[in-house]
Formats: C-alpha cells, sequence, structure tokens
C-alpha cells in the first residue's frame, strides 16, 4: 500500500501551486491577444506596420508563419519534454526542476517578443525575430505547462480533489486573464496619457507584467514535494516512442483529444480576436475590450460554483458537451449581428458575448482533470506511472490545431479585411468559432466517461472521501 500514502496537499500549497496558473496565463494571454495588434494595428491607429502584411503563395502571411511556427515548435517539444519528465529520477521530483529551471526564460522571451529589431517601421526582419521568439517562448511554455498539469493527476488522489484543483488553477488562470485583458489595456492607456507613445508603452506594461508572473512561476514550483505529496514511481523507464503508442491505444483519451481539438480551436480564434472584435466588430475604442472582457470573466466567475458542483454529480464531459453548443449559439449569433451592430443589436452582442463565460469557465476547470483521471485510471490498470505523456501526446495535436487557427487567423484578416470599412476577416472569424463548436459537441457526446471512472473507484475508496 506504499503507493496510497501520499500525504494531501495543505490549502495554501494548493494556492501557491495554483499561482503557477496565473502566470504562465499572464504571459500567454500577452503574446496572444497582443501581439499580432502590436504588429499589425488597424489602420485607425496610425501607425506604421512592423511586419510585412502580404499574402505570399495566396496563403500564408508573415504574421500567420510566425504565430504557426511558434506552435508548431511546441507541439513537437511537448512528447520529447513530457517523456524526459515521466523519466526524470532525480532528488528533487520528476516535475520540479523543470518548472524552476524554465520559469525565467518564460518571462524574458515573452517581453523579447515586444522588442523588435527595427521598432519603428515595416521589416521583414522584424517577421524573422518574431517567428525565432515565438518559437523560444512557446519552448519555454511547454517545458513549464507539461510537468505542472501532470502533477494534477499526481496531487490530485480523489475525482473530488481533481476537480477541486482544477477549479483553483482554472480560477487563477482566470484571474491572469482579467489582470492582462481588463487590467492590462488601462495600464497601457494610463502609460500613454503621461505622453508615451503606444508601441513603447506596451513594452513597459509587459516588463510590469512578467516580472510578478516570473515570481508567481518559481511559487509555484516551490509549493510541493514530491517525495511526500506524490506516489512513489517504481515503473522502469519507457521511451517516448512507446509512450505516446501506450497513450494513443486509450479510446477515451483518444475521444475526449477530439472533441478538445475542436473547442480549442474555437477558443484560440476568440483570444487571438478579442481586440478587433472590439474595435470592428463593437466599433468601440480599444479600452472597450476591457467591458467586454469584465463581462465574460464575471459570467465565468459566477459559473465556477455550480459547474465544480455538478461536475461531481453528473460528470465533467456532460457539461463540456452542453458548453460547446453555448459557444456555437453565441459566437453565430454575434456574427449574425455584427453586420450591423448598432442599437439593440449592438446590447444584444454584447450579452452573448458575456453568455460565453459560461463555456470558458467549464473549459477552463473540467479538460485538464479529465486528462488527469484518464491518466491516472491508466496507471491503475497497468502500473506504469507515465502522466506526463497523456498531456504531452494530447498537445501534441493541440498545438498543431493553435498553429492552424493562427494561420487562419492572419490569412482571414489579411484576404478578407481587418478595419472598419472592411470588416469581413474578422467576421468570418466568428463563423467558424461556430462551425468549430458545433465540432466538439459532436465528439464529447462520444466520450466513454463512466468506463473511466469505474477504473478509479477502488483507489478512490483508500484515500476516503
Amino acid at each position: 500500500m506504499a503507493n496510497f500514502l501520499a500525504e494531501s496537499l495543505g490549502k495554501k500549497a494548493q494556492v501557491a501551486y495554483a499561482g503557477g496558473s496565473a502566470a504562465f496565463t499572464m504571459l500567454e494571454r500577452l503574446i496572444l491577444l497582443y501581439v499580432p495588434f502590436y504588429y499589425l494595428p488597424p489602420r485607425e491607429y496610425n501607425l506604421p506596420n512592423l511586419i510585412p502584411e502580404e499574402t505570399f503563395l495566396g496563403l500564408a502571411t508573415v504574421l500567420g508563419t510566425a504565430l504557426a511556427l511558434g506552435r508548431i515548435v511546441d507541439a513537437a517539444a511537448d512528447p520529447v519534454v513530457a517523456s524526459i519528465s515521466d523519466n526524470l529520477r532525480l532528488r528533487q521530483g520528476r516535475r520540479k526542476p523543470f518548472l524552476l529551471i524554465s520559469a525565467l526564460p518564460l518571462a524574458a522571451f515573452t517581453m523579447f517578443s515586444f522588442n523588435p529589431p527595427y521598432a519603428g517601421q515595416e521589416h521583414l526582419v522584424n517577421g524573422i525575430w518574431l517567428a525565432l521568439m515565438m518559437s523560444l517562448f512557446y519552448l519555454s511554455f511547454t517545458a513549464y505547462v507539461n510537468p505542472y498539469l501532470s502533477l494534477l493527476s499526481e496531487l490530485g488522489h480523489t475525482d473530488a480533489t481533481r476537480i477541486n484543483l482544477s477549479t483553483l488553477v482554472a480560477l487563477m488562470g482566470l484571474a491572469g486573464m482579467v489582470l492582462i485583458t481588463v487590467i492590462f489595456p488601462e495600464l497601457v492607456g494610463r502609460i500613454q496619457d503621461a505622453g508615451i507613445s503606444l508601441r513603447t508603452s506596451y513594452r513597459i506594461a509587459v516588463a510590469g507584467a512578467a516580472a510578478p508572473a516570473l515570481v508567481l512561476l518559481l511559487f509555484a514550483g516551490l509549493s510541493f514535494h514530491e517525495s511526500r505529496h506524490c506516489r512513489p514511481v517504481t515503473s522502469a523507464p519507457l521511451g517516448m516512442r512507446e509512450s505516446l503508442l501506450q497513450a494513443l491505444k486509450v479510446r477515451p483519451f483518444r475521444r475526449f483529444v477530439l472533441g478538445e481539438i475542436f473547442m480549442q480551436f474555437s477558443m484560440n480564434l476568440v483570444t487571438l480576436g478579442m481586440l478587433y472584435y472590439t474595435v470592428v466588430i463593437f466599433r468601440q475604442e480599444q479600452r472597450f475590450m476591457t467591458v467586454l472582457a469584465a463581462l465574460v470573466f464575471g459570467s465565468a466567475l459566477l459559473a465556477f460554483p455550480l459547474i465544480n458542483a455538478v461536475a461531481k454529480k453528473k460528470g465533467k464531459v456532460s457539461i463540456l458537451t452542453v458548453s460547446a453548443l453555448v459557444l456555437a449559439f453565441c459566437s453565430m449569433g454575434v456574427f449574425l449581428l455584427s453586420f450591423n451592430m448598432t442599437g439593440l443589436s449592438f446590447y444584444l452582442g454584447v450579452g452573448l458575448f458575456a453568455l460565453a463565460g459560461i463555456p470558458t469557465a467549464a473549459f477552463s476547470i473540467l479538460v485538464n482533470p479529465t486528462i488527469a483521471e484518464i491518466a491516472r485510471s491508466q496507471a491503475v490498470q497497468t502500473g506504469g506511472r507515465r502522466e506526463a505523456i497523456f498531456f504531452g501526446a494530447r498537445a501534441v495535436p493541440l498545438k498543431i490545431t493553435i498553429a492552424v487557427a493562427g494561420g487562419v487567423f492572419g490569412f482571414l484578416l489579411s484576404a478578407f479585411g481587418r478595419d472598419l470599412g472592411n470588416p469581413l476577416g474578422v467576421q468570418l472569424t466568428l463563423f467558424l468559432v461556430a462551425l468549430a463548436s458545433i465540432g466538439a459537441f459532436l465528439a464529447f457526446r462520444g466520450y466513454p466517461e463512466k468506463e473511466v471512472q469505474e477504473a478509479l473507484q477502488e483507489e478512490e475508496k483508500l484515500f476516503g472521501k
């Protein structure tokens, strides 16, 4: 029974661990939300582009290629990091060394992304710089986030504990989103009000956000002791190829990842488009994004306790299934309203945007504990402790999907328009969000959640409720 004597993580340690989610969410949202706007601002801002916006070979753009390249590097690194982490046998543990070593590069490359060589003019070298920074950022991101998420399976010894810990992680992630989506634009505006240019204001604000994020990343890595809080590792190391193949043979895992691919495509398009939706769809100043984000995050926050409670009784994937339909309804509604976003249509559009906070909350809370329980159920059934490889194997198609979303986003804006006078490219992103959300709904419906839970019931009895 030695495998089942791991200590539960204390409340303060759980908060410190969850703080890592706030930190890497802040840094990634800085990249996703502001890099496209920083390098290719709407013409109404009278700023020069920093990279060419032409379409090459009928499809590729500099922005889309840079965003896609970063995600491709991210996807390629994930199974490598996962395999190394699963097979690591250091005194400090399998996960902690990754968290402590990758924290500084993750914060640093975020800042470097907003400091291209030609800071005030359009130049292809800026596009090359952006592609390099995206690659290094996501390499560091993977080195931190994969081991971090795999700990949900190892620190969460029961389904209720995994849901609670994941809820706390999601809550901290939401706080990180609020800081970057709501507070950050206001900070940029305040710096501008002091007479500093827009792009310089962005660089100052990014540095101001990256510093506390670094502290949170390090605190999360120091919040636990694997020798006390995780079960001992007795399984022999296994090569990356063999580990990946074993993970991909698990039917519930394949089915769930299919649904997550569709949902991730949708959510990534929304994230990339937030600033453009503010300016082009709702026809407001960039600071209005604070209002939109506050409404989304407010409804998400209100939904957190309900989702937490219902998931423990009804199951996680059933909630994700309904949430995918809600996102499809919201995005299609805003798309249809966007052709005449005035008067009542404007307020209906804002209301639909706020309603999208519910699927945002469900996705934030329930995806990672579902992957964690699949990984843990396999450990119970086979005795192999390879939790990280499930997050790594799942990350490969997901990050390719995100790379495709970035490429599609850049193409739509360049080919169909991104300005008030020509908004079709921005509008079409909402239509694609609706279609992908329907795909997620269909995929989640076929997930065998009871099959996974049954494999964990005996272990849950040993820990109690």
